[in-house]
């Protein structure tokens, strides 16, 4: 019955497959361009075209956000759009380049602008803030928009569009094939040589395609899964800094149906991109490309938060080769996060990152930053000792939910939670530019004797006023299963503190004594 649905699975896996890293492309003056929401066009304000803005696609919101059954408010004055539903709320104004949603500060990368009474925004801020997938067909000026159908409506009777490149958040697509490079990156400026879609064939073959061809991949149920015709023994290997799983497949390349048949990049003769990953807090990020030409490789880097466990198999009746994430321990290798080492483990959350900057300081600085920074340095003195496992929610900028970064620490059941901020005081507060110090939070009783211990650690590694342990509802205290805490270092909008935070000196103590109050919860 396995090798039944397996088999099943290969015949769907054009189906299935999911969207590509793919970039927005200029719309075209002479033409309006259309919106498509899930395979349903929807009606243009007259006079109102597509416009690019600096790199970047604008769509009219209104026309966005009403099919979704949005509430969009106008207020002439001070040109501000206002889109409600369900509790949740987002500002955003013509001409300014951050909006916000819900009190969080997102930075966008163009600024709303109006078109008589039509506003336009870039289809970065629609994807991100209202769920959607974007997509953009360049030969006919057409925005994709899928994923806006309500929870009632029947998807399988709807059929996909296609659009010619899919849209991510990422800025550019980071799996470039160039020989010689340790992951298929493009390093300095040379141009590579034009890669194969298909193995090369010998002379006398008639033409005939010899050698492994890869015809497809999906990542689902926190699988990779790859469609392989001919002989591979697929090889895998890890790395950190990122912490990565390299999956290679010697001697084949792509074949001529697996470009044709999915909306990817196609640079230089071959395919390359990312496969969606959402929904699955432990893959940052999936990668693939042609990795060399001769012999020619096929490489896809799985792009991991925390060294993650995985297993290897091959069903040669089917050609599928399944790298399996839902495992406690590798196969033929090393446990990741080792099971049953004694090891606590520890999740370190650099709070905020990528459109959400988290608070900015009086002289233009982002919290995300420094929460980033003193992350990065309590796990590199915590891995010295060899004592703990270390897992981070994020190692470099990127937007993360809250409940991503709680599902991360129950996945890998983690001993302990700790997150890091940076506080502010709005503008309107009396004197909120005189308020300073550090505190720290929690939510669960159970979370007090580690709140109390790294609060005291905090106040040393700042040298700030001590502000105390507070008990306050927060989304990664509160839904976490573990002790779980959030260390306020300082208040970005108090000139002292500000100034003392983003120096190498204070994150070097705060981390030393961060690291300090762990190893003294942990009786380490």
């Amino acid at each position: 019955m396995r090798r039944a649905g397996r088999v099943l699975l290969l015949l769907l896996l054009p189906l299935l497959l999911l969207s590509f890293t793919g970039y927005e492309a200029s719309a075209a003056a002479s033409s309006t361009g259309r919106i498509i929401l899930d395979n349903r066009e929807l009606t243009m304000p007259k006079g109102i075209a597509l416009e690019n803005v600096n790199g970047s696609v604008m769509i009219p919101v209104r026309v966005v956000v009403e099919n979704l059954g949005f509430q969009v408010l106008w207020e002439q004055k001070t040109r501000k759009v206002t889109v409600q539903q369900d509790g949740k709320s987002i500002e955003l104004a013509v001409g300014r380049k951050t909006a916000n949603a819900d009190g969080v500060t997102l930075d966008l990368n163009a600024a709303p602008k109006q078109s008589g009474s039509t506003v336009l925004v870039p289809i970065r801020f629609v994807s991100e803030q209202f769920g959607l997938k974007v997509g953009w067909d360049n030969m006919d000026k057409t925005v994709y928009l899928t994923g806006g159908l309500s929870s009632g409506t029947d998807t399988a009777a709807i059929p996909t569009a296609t659009p010619t490149a899919t849209y991510s958040p990422a800025p550019t697509p980071t799996a470039t094939p160039l020989t010689g490079t340790v992951e298929g990156n493009v390093t300095g400026s040379a141009t590579p040589t034009p890669l194969p879609l298909i193995s090369p064939t010998p002379e006398g073959s008639g033409g005939i395609v010899v050698g492994p061809q890869v015809k497809g991949a999906v990542f689902s149920e926190n699988r990779l899964i790859v469609a392989v015709t001919g002989a591979v023994k697929p090889t895998v290997t890890t790395m950190s800094s990122p912490d990565r799983i390299i999956v290679d497949f010697p001697g084949a390349a792509f074949a001529p149906e697996f470009a044709g048949s999915l909306p990817v990049i196609v640079a230089n003769g071959s395919p390359q991109g990312k496969l969606d990953v959402t929904g699955y807090p432990l893959v940052s990020e999936l990668r693939y490309a042609l990795f060399s030409v001769s012999p020619p490789t096929v490489r896809f880097v799985i792009q991991t938060v925390g060294s993650q466990p995985y297993q290897l198999s091959t069903d040669e009746s089917t050609g599928l080769v399944t790298i399996d994430l839902n495992v406690l321990s590798n196969v033929g290798g090393s446990p990741a996060v080792p099971v049953g080492s004694g090891k606590p483990i520890v999740v370190l959350d650099a709070g905020h990152g990528g459109s959400q900057p988290g608070a900015i300081s009086v002289t233009g600085k982002k919290e995300k930053d420094f929460n980033l920074a003193v992350i990065r340095k309590v796990g590199a003195l915590l891995m010295q000792n060899s004592l703990v496992e270390v897992i981070y929610t994020r190692t470099d900028d990127i937007t993360l939910g809250l409940q991503d970064r709680v599902n991360i620490a129950k996945a890998v059941k983690a001993n302990l939670f700790i997150s890091v901020h940076a506080n502010a005081m709005d503008s309107s507060s009396t004197n909120w530019n005189y308020v300073n110090g550090s505190e720290t939070y929690y939510s669960r009783s159970e979370s007090l004797p580690l709140a109390q211990i790294m609060h005291k650690h905090l106040v040393a590694g700042t040298g700030f006023k001590d502000n105390g342990v507070r008990n306050k509802s927060l989304h990664v205290t509160r839904e976490t299963s573990m002790p779980a805490i959030l260390l306020e270092a300082g208040y970005l909008t108090n000139l002292g503190d500000e100034a003392a935070l983003y120096t190498e000196k204070l994150q070097d103590n705060l981390a030393r004594e961060i690291a300090a109050g762990i190893m003294e919860y942990l009786g380490l």
